[in-house]
C-alpha cells in the first residue's frame, strides 16, 4: 500500500513539474500550430483521379467462320482452321506494358509534361492550363535530351522577352546563357538542345509577366510518373484494370489518364498491324503459288478434254465412281493437309523466317500442337521484349535460345505429321486400287480425267483455306477494335486526398511533446551531470 502511494506521489510530482513549464509547452504548441497552418495553407489541395478499362481480346470478336464457303468450310474444319478460337489475357503482361517507360514517355511528350511551368514565389506550384508561354522541342531533341534546363523568362508588354538559362551539366556544374528576343515565336539553343518558345495564350502578347520553366528529359519524367500512378486489377476473375493518379491540377490528371489509355491502344493497334502485315505477306505469296498451280491444273483438264473430245464426262464418271466418293473425299483432304504441312515446312526451314511466327495452317491432334503454340508464344515474347527494350537485352538472348530449341520440336512435329499422312494416304491408295480393279471397264481417259479433277479440287481447297485466313486478318484490321475499352472515363473524386488535417493535428501533438519532454529531459540530465562534476571537483 505504501509503495502504491509513493508511485502516485511520484507521478503527481512529475505532472506538476511539467506543468510548471507551461510557457515552454505553450510555446512549442504555438510553434507547431504555425507550422501546421503553413502546411495546410501552402500545400496545394490534391485530388485523386480514377479510370477503369476493360482489356479486350481480338480473338473473342473476330473468330474464324465459314462465311458461306460451302464445302470448303468442312474442309477447313477438318484441318483445325475456322470455328471459335479460345484465348486468355494475361493481366500481368498488360500491367507491364502499361507501366513501361516507353508508353509513359510517349504520353509525356504528347502532353508536354517534360516542361514544368511555375511563377515566382509560388513554392513550386506547377501550372498546367493558365500558362502564357509554351516551350517545346522536336522529337530528335527529346530523344537526345540528357540534362535538365532551367529558364527564367521576363516578358515585357512591348513583346520583348529576356531569358536567363541554366543547363545542369553535373551536380555542381551549370552552364549559363542569356537571350534577348524581339518577338515570339522564336528558337533558342541551350547547350546542344534547340527549344521553341511561343505564346500559349493570345492575351499574353501585351502583358508583363515572369515565368520559370524547368525542362527535363522525357525519360526521367516518365520514370517519376510510373511511380506516381497506381494500377491494379478489379478482381482476379475479370479483365478490368483500375488506373489512378493524384494531382492538384484536376485537368492535368484527366489528360494524363486519357492520353495513357490512348497511347496504349495505339501501341497495341500498331503491333497488331505489324504482325498482320507479316502474315498477309506470307499468305499472299502462298496464294499466288497455289493460284498458279490451279491454273495449270485447269489448263491440263481443258487440254485433255479437247484432245479426247470429251464434253460431259462428269455424268459418266458419277455412274462408276459412286463407290469411290468417300475415298476420294478423304484423299483430297489428306492431299490438302500434306500441301499445307509442306507450306509450313518450307516456311519454318527458311533461314529468313528464323524468328517469325509460324502460321497455324495445320493443327495436329494430341500434345504435338502444343509445341507450335509454345514456339509462337516464345517468339511473341521475344518481339515484345525487343520492342520495350533492345536486342541487347539478356532476356532476348535467353528467348532466342529457347526458340532455337523449340524449333527442333516444330521440325519433329512437321516430320511426324508428314509421315503419318503418308501412311494414311498409302492405305487409302491401296483401297482405291482394289476398287479400281473392280471397275476395270472404265475407259483410261476417264481415269485420267478423275486424277486431273482431283488435283484441281486439291488446289481449290488449299486456295480457299488460305483465302479464308487472309479474309479473317483483313477483317480484324478493318474493324479497328480498341485493345482497352474505357468503362469509366477519367473522373476526379470530390474529396481531396491532401493536405490532410489529421496529419497536421498529429504533427502538432507529436512536435509539442517531443520538444517539451526532450528539452526538460536534457535540462535535467545536464543539471545532474553538472552537479556530479562539481562534487568531483570539490574532492
Amino acid at each position: 500500500m505504501e509503495m502504491k502511494d509513493n508511485e502516485t506521489v511520484d507521478l503527481r510530482s512529475l505532472f506538476i513539474s511539467y506543468l510548471s513549464h507551461w510557457r515552454l509547452i505553450g510555446g512549442s504548441a504555438l510553434f507547431s500550430l504555425v507550422i501546421a497552418i503553413a502546411y495546410l495553407v501552402i500545400y496545394p489541395t490534391t485530388f485523386e483521379t480514377d479510370a477503369q478499362i476493360l482489356i479486350q481480346d481480338d480473338k473473342d470478336t473476330f473468330s474464324s467462320g465459314s462465311f458461306g464457303l460451302g464445302e470448303a468450310a468442312g474442309l477447313m474444319k477438318s484441318f483445325g482452321i475456322g470455328g471459335n478460337s479460345n484465348s486468355s489475357i494475361n493481366l500481368d503482361d498488360e500491367f507491364v506494358t502499361i507501366t513501361s517507360n516507353q508508353l509513359f514517355r510517349t504520353m509525356v511528350e504528347r502532353l508536354g509534361l517534360y516542361v514544368d511551368y511555375t511563377e515566382p514565389f509560388t513554392f513550386g506550384y506547377r501550372l498546367y492550363r493558365n500558362i502564357p508561354l509554351k516551350i517545346s522541342a522536336d522529337s530528335a531533341t527529346l530523344a537526345s535530351m540528357e540534362h535538365t534546363m532551367e529558364l527564367d523568362i521576363h516578358h515585357h508588354g512591348n513583346g520583348k522577352v529576356r531569358i536567363d538559362s541554366r543547363l545542369k551539366l553535373s551536380k555542381f556544374r551549370k552552364q549559363k546563357a542569356s537571350f534577348d528576343l524581339e518577338s515570339l515565336p522564336a528558337m533558342i539553343k541551350v547547350g546542344p538542345y534547340d527549344l521553341k518558345i511561343e505564346y500559349a495564350a493570345q492575351d499574353a502578347r501585351n502583358s508583363d509577366f515572369e515565368l520559370e520553366a524547368k525542362i527535363q528529359s522525357p525519360t526521367s519524367v516518365a520514370e517519376r510518373l510510373v511511380d506516381e500512378f497506381h494500377i491494379e486489377d478489379y478482381s482476379k476473375s475479370s479483365n478490368v484494370l483500375q488506373i489512378s493518379c493524384q494531382d492538384y491540377e484536376k485537368q492535368r490528371a484527366k489528360d494524363m489518364l486519357s492520353m495513357l489509355i490512348a497511347c496504349y491502344n495505339e501501341q497495341a493497334e500498331n503491333y497488331k498491324k505489324r504482325l498482320a502485315d507479316k502474315t498477309l505477306s506470307f499468305l499472299n505469296s502462298r496464294l499466288d503459288a497455289v493460284l498458279g498451280e490451279l491454273a495449270k491444273s485447269e489448263e491440263a483438264i481443258e487440254s485433255y478434254k479437247n484432245k479426247n473430245k470429251i464434253t460431259m464426262v462428269e455424268y459418266d464418271v458419277q455412274m462408276y465412281a459412286a463407290a469411290m466418293q468417300e475415298l476420294q473425299t478423304k484423299l483430297i483432304e489428306l492431299e490438302s493437309q500434306s500441301h499445307l504441312i509442306q507450306l509450313m515446312s518450307d516456311f519454318v526451314r527458311d533461314p529468313q523466317n528464323k524468328y517469325k511466327l509460324v502460321p497455324s495452317l495445320y493443327s495436329p491432334a494430341g500434345s504435338e500442337s502444343g509445341d507450335l503454340t509454345a514456339y509462337n508464344q516464345i517468339l511473341i515474347e521475344r518481339e515484345r521484349v525487343i520492342r520495350n527494350s533492345s536486342e541487347k537485352n539478356p532476356m532476348v538472348t535467353t528467348l532466342s535460345v529457347q526458340a532455337d530449341r523449340m524449333r527442333e520440336s516444330v521440325y519433329k512435329m512437321i516430320d511426324n505429321a508428314q509421315e503419318s499422312l503418308s501412311m494414311t494416304k498409302k492405305d487409302l491408295k491401296d483401297k482405291e486400287r482394289q476398287l479400281m480393279s473392280k471397275i476395270s471397264g472404265i475407259p483410261q481417259q476417264e481415269r485420267v480425267y478423275v486424277d486431273l479433277k482431283r488435283q484441281q479440287e486439291i488446289y481449290q481447297g488449299v486456295y480457299l483455306v488460305l483465302l479464308q485466313k487472309k479474309e479473317d486478318i483483313e477483317l480484324t484490321i478493318g474493324q479497328g477494335k480498341e485493345r482497352a475499352r474505357v468503362l469509366d472515363a477519367p473522373y476526379t473524386k470530390a474529396a481531396p486526398v491532401a493536405p490532410r488535417k489529421l496529419f497536421a493535428a498529429i504533427g502538432i501533438i507529436a512536435f509539442t511533446l517531443f520538444v517539451s519532454v526532450g528539452w526538460l529531459s536534457m535540462k535535467y540530465i545536464v543539471a545532474s551531470v553538472w552537479g556530479d562534476l562539481k562534487k568531483e571537483l570539490r574532492k
